[in-house]
């Protein structure tokens, strides 16, 4: 009888441990990869806009300001080469030789130093004494050392005279004509203006200008 009664307590004992799940059968869980992200870009850099200008507001009856406009700039003088300034001297005395007013020329004439009105550094020393060279066949020159002491005296400065410090010049030089120039840009190149005066008249016997590069 004691049989029958453990019988059953035995079943269920061994139809338990049938239905329990083993720990050790289970697979492990599936490990899903993480896939790295790319860097996020760099926000664009921030561009300080200055507010915009606004014009002035116009009330009517009220004066308007002027408004400033500045001057162009001075645009540099174009190179000369010696040999065409020589060429702008040689031109210009062959325009007085042949000249019928030079024929009236009787008398030492005062060959003032040709005025550089360029705008930069020129040797216009140089070009009155090519000028001086080709009209001494027919012209007859006050002494150049009579004229420097002369300007000393008076304090001329070359380039700044007027007409009638120039006429007192020649005059205390003992000459009775006055030659003078001047060399002006022109465009791309240069021009050469001359004029002969008579001191004892005051009267403008020749004048005349070349134009070259």
């Amino acid at each position: 009888m004691k049989l029958l009664h453990v019988f059953p307590l035995l079943l269920a004992a061994v139809l338990t441990a049938c239905t329990l799940p083993d720990p050790y059968s289970r697979q492990p869980a599936p490990v899903t990869p993480v896939t790295p992200q790319p860097p996020s870009p760099p926000p664009p850099p921030t561009v300080d806009v200055p507010p915009p200008v606004r014009p002035p507001l116009m009330i009517p009856g009220e004066p308007v300001s002027p408004v400033t406009i500045p001057d162009a700039p001075t645009m540099p003088a174009p190179p000369a080469s010696n040999q065409a300034l020589a060429r702008l001297a040689d031109n210009l005395a062959s325009r007085l030789k042949s000249s019928p007013q030079i024929n009236e020329v009787q008398g030492a004439v005062l060959l003032d130093d040709i005025r550089n009105q360029v705008g930069s550094p020129m040797d216009t020393r140089a070009l009155t004494q090519r000028l001086q060279a080709n009209l001494s066949s027919r012209l007859s020159f006050v002494d150049g050392d009579k004229v420097s002491n002369l300007r000393q005296q008076l304090a001329y400065q070359s380039g700044r005279a007027d007409m009638a410090a120039l006429v007192s010049l020649g005059k205390q030089s003992g000459a009775s004509y006055l030659l003078s120039g001047s060399l002006n840009r022109a465009g791309a190149g240069f021009t050469l203006s001359a004029q002969l005066m008579d001191l004892r008249s005051g009267e403008l016997l020749w004048s005349d200008k070349v134009s070259g590069q």
